[in-house]
């Protein structure tokens, strides 16, 4: 069919094209999407055709089958390149190395690389997508990829990588729409057929368009009666052999036809000429993947059940095929028989894993448990294990508990204690990532009864971990080191390493509230057993708890340095969930630093994503409240409410110290002292006793605030302890060592005239209205003349906006997008969005242009 109303697509991939071409080019992504049927592969063909003379062309496709082969495209791209990138993948190789080497092909030979169908494509494949993506600016070569955009739910797992792909400025979106009525009556120009009616029933979409007009009978009513009616053409034997290929699956080797078929070429030609089949390189393949599941959907079930006993009995005698695991899983599916389910589900599910195709392997692990009960209790029990490592790498958690709770019962059940504590503790880490830490206590408690009695083990150890990183959880400090102290112990007898470097970790955790120095030495112990015995897991979650305790504990240089070597190390290892936390840490950082534009546009970015687990998303909320609340934004109680549900539900120090002291912020903020106080004592009795300086140093702090008379413990941290005994100045000079001017402003606001000054100035430079209104009022009680106007960047507004407010309303003065504004300040579009729901509320307006139009006639932006 002629390539029509495609001239804008074609000019976008030209253009990226261009920008790898050009003499200082970088690599760069294009996004090809639309409906199934509406042109995506015929427009790629078309552009690569045009430029295969003078580019390396790679070409690969992912299977639309139930269970994808782990990294199919890239099997498809290494037969193309040959070389080191095949040895690689026949080598079975480190994941690592695998992902290097295919960097490696974009940046050595100017390369327009094309993955379809990435809609279908297993886990290792989008990780393998998004490590490239990541690092495409690297390369001298265009990355498509296409995809069906109706078929991708919020939660499908290609949300990751185009959320990934989003804020680069290596990425062309390239949506393919639907022909126009006067495309179809060009392609109908020549042939007896209502334009009219044809467009209307087809909605313009191309393969639906010429599945008709290859049809004799009129226009049917949909793209299923089309192809079928196509296939009405064939005789008895080519639709046999039509039958077998769309049963084999996307790609139907010719010699696999010919034996499940049992057919001659003649058949198979003459699905070919019919329309039905077409050449692929070495294989048959359906016109469209719409024209195989029409035809599939047509078997009767006992011919389809026949067509997979053969086919399963083919592939697994042949040398080419038999170690396809995934692609025998899915036939023995097909032919209901367990016996067969269970001798390759499993082991295609361990092939998946290895490869991190995680999604997969639990669909492999899922298929062989509808099967399991025929196995003896043990094997049983090992398959409900697997699958919940792999769920745990999903994010899938409810399911991962239901899944360790059946493991449970049937170790019980033949009395293997050791194998039931071991998943009794895998399933108290399950309760913590789900913020029930009630729960996460009562089966670490039970993971250590059960082994009551028995020599110790590895089991034992681990056992001793969860405890130890329950009560670190608690801010039970000297009882976590005691846990942890028995944990290594049993570790080192044993030599597991894993959970050496995690008990080092938690009681790193814990000593670093009690005794700092001590408490990184044991967390860099751990991250010394992390890296040499190469545990990456392990490693960034040591990092990750530096950053997070650092914080607690206000040492942001050292946190900031620990993250620095943290984010990359865990982008590098594609480890989002410990990735989110230290990003959430560094949103606190900037909290701190009074870069709140920043802090506010990393939170955003990290609640957006579907790997964060309920920690991390309480966390990420309360850095998000906080920023704004300081900011003295009205779109502050939405993130608020939800943190302090989270906070409440998860029953633990380090959630509800920080949320219940950003509760009593906000209300002393809004002139509230006994809600204030309300919050800060909802909490505060509980931080005392656990003695936390920093946690129970602030809900005092907000206690004095709102006017309480009483007398903190003399170990609270060093700089609330100074101001509420009425140093203000040494308070103060605390808070400028440790980086947080805010603070600092905070403390200089109870001085005298030239402190409560220099506070004015720290709070206009932050742009901190709530806190400036206050500290105003304030000095004029005092007398203290306050200087005429505020700070520059807002002197030229009577609506108090920010200097950021002000470059994005001379954005939208100039007429750009969201995505236009976000590209040019380096913000993100939902920072963009929420900076212009500010600017209409400041400034008293319904929309957009008429804030316009109200900052013209104001002369907001005369000076630019």
């Amino acid at each position: 069919m002629e390539l029509l109303e495609r001239a804008t697509q074609l000019q976008v991939l030209n253009s990226a094209l261009s920008q790898v071409s050009a003499k200082d080019g970088q690599g760069c992504v294009a996004l090809v999407y639309g409906e199934a049927g509406i042109g995506k592969t015929s427009l790629v063909e078309h552009f690569i055709n045009e430029h295969r003379s003078k580019w390396r062309i790679l070409q690969g496709a992912c299977d639309s089958l139930f269970t994808p082969r782990p990294l199919g495209p890239i099997h498809d791209i290494a037969l193309q390149t040959g070389g080191q990138l095949l040895q690689i993948l026949e080598s079975e190789a480190t994941r690592t190395a695998l992902f290097s080497a295919c960097l490696s092909e974009l940046q050595g030979l100017a390369t327009i690389l094309v993955i379809e169908d990435v809609h279908w494509a297993d886990e290792a494949t989008i990780d393998l997508l998004k490590y490239l993506g990541r690092r495409i600016r690297q390369t001298i070569s265009l990355m498509i990829l296409t995809y069906r955009n109706d078929e991708i739910g919020t939660d499908h797992s290609l949300r990751t990588l185009l959320g990934d792909l989003s804020s680069s400025h290596a990425l062309h979106r390239v949506p393919v729409t639907s022909l126009s009525k006067d495309a179809v009556d060009e392609l109908t120009k020549n042939i007896k057929v209502d334009s009219t009616e044809l467009h209307r029933l087809t909605n313009g979409n191309p393969f639906f368009v010429t599945e008709v007009l290859a049809g004799e009978s009129g226009i049917p009513e949909t793209v299923r009666d089309a192809v079928l009616a196509r296939a009405a053409r064939l005789s008895a034997e080519a639709r046999g052999a039509l039958e077998a290929a769309a049963v084999i699956g996307s790609k139907i080797e010719p010699w696999l036809l010919s034996q499940v078929g049992g057919s001659e070429g003649a058949a198979t030609n003459e699905c070919i000429a019919k329309g039905m089949l077409q050449y692929q390189g070495k294989e048959y393949t359906f016109r469209h993947e719409l024209a195989r599941q029409t035809i599939l959907e047509t078997i009767p079930p006992e011919r389809r059940l026949a067509l997979n006993r053969m086919i399963l009995s083919v592939l697994k005698e042949s040398p080419e095929t038999r170690n396809d695991l995934a692609r025998l899983a899915n036939h023995a599916e097909g032919t209901n028989d367990g016996f067969a389910v269970l001798e390759y589900a499993p082991a295609a599910a361990r092939q998946a894993s290895a490869a991190s195709s995680h999604r997969e392997a639990i669909a492999l692990y899922k298929l062989a448990l509808r099967f399991a009960d025929s196995l003896p209790p043990a094997k049983h029990a090992q398959i409900l294990e697997a699958c919940s490592i792999e769920l745990r790498f999903s994010n899938r958690i409810d399911e991962r508990v239901i899944l360790l709770q059946k493991a449970i019962e049937l170790w019980h059940s033949i009395g293997d204690r050791l194998r039931e504590s071991a998943n009794l503790v895998s399933l108290a880490e399950t309760f913590f990532t789900l913020g029930q830490n009630t729960e996460l206590e009562e089966t670490s408690h039970a993971a250590l009864a059960v082994l009551e009695g028995l020599p110790p083990s590895p089991e034992l150890a681990q056992a001793y971990r969860a405890q130890c990183f329950v009560r670190m959880n608690h801010r039970d400090c000297s009882e976590a080191v005691e846990w942890g102290e028995k944990a290594t112990m049993l570790a080192e007898r044993f030599g597991d390493h894993e959970t050496l470097a995690r008990a080092y970790n938690y009681a790193g955790c814990a000593m670093l509230v009690m005794d700092y120095e001590r408490g990184l030495a044991f967390m860099e112990r751990s991250l010394a057993i992390g890296r040499e015995t190469n545990q990456p897991w392990a490693f960034a979650g040591t990092l990750n708890n530096l950053g997070w305790m650092l914080v607690e504990v206000y040492q942001l240089v050292e946190a900031e340095r620990y993250l620095n070597q943290g984010i990359p190390y865990a982008s590098e290892h594609d480890d989002d969930y410990h990735l989110l936390q230290m990003l959430t840490w560094r949103a606190f950082i900037r909290l701190y630093q009074g870069h709140w534009d920043e802090a506010i546009e990393i939170a955003l970015n990290v609640l957006q994503s579907r790997y964060l687990d309920v920690e991390g998303r309480t966390c990420a909320l309360l850095a998000l409240a906080r920023s704004r609340i300081r900011l003295g934004d009205s779109d502050v109680l939405t993130a608020m409410n939800e943190a302090v549900a989270l906070s409440v539900r998860a029953v633990v120090l380090p959630r509800l110290g920080p949320t219940r002291a950003t509760c009593a912020e906000m209300a002393w903020l809004a002139g509230n002292n006994d809600l204030a106080a309300e919050e800060a004592r909802a909490v505060y009795d509980i931080a005392v006793s656990k003695k936390h300086p920093w946690i129970a140093g602030e809900l005092a702090f907000w206690l004095w605030r709102a006017g309480v008379e009483f007398t903190p413990p003399p170990w609270i941290a060093k700089p609330f302890a100074l101001q509420i005994a009425g140093d203000w100045r040494g308070a103060a000079e605390e808070w400028k060592g440790r980086g947080c001017p805010y603070e600092q402003g905070m403390a200089l606001m109870d001085g005298d005239e030239s402190a409560q000054l220099e506070a004015l100035e720290i709070f206009e430079r932050l742009e901190t209205r709530p806190i400036i209104e206050i500290l105003k009022r304030q000095m004029r009680v005092q007398d203290i003349r306050i200087p005429r106007g505020p700070r520059p960047a807002t002197r030229e507004n009577r609506f108090g906006l920010t200097r950021r407010e002000m470059e994005v309303l001379g954005q939208l003065v100039k007429g750009s997008s969201n995505t236009a504004i976000a590209e040019s300040l380096s913000l993100s579009t939902r920072t963009v969005e929420h900076h212009i729901a500010s600017i209409l509320q400041k400034m008293g307006v319904g929309s957009r242009n008429e804030a316009i139009v109200l900052a013209m006639r104001e002369n907001l932006l005369s000076s630019e």
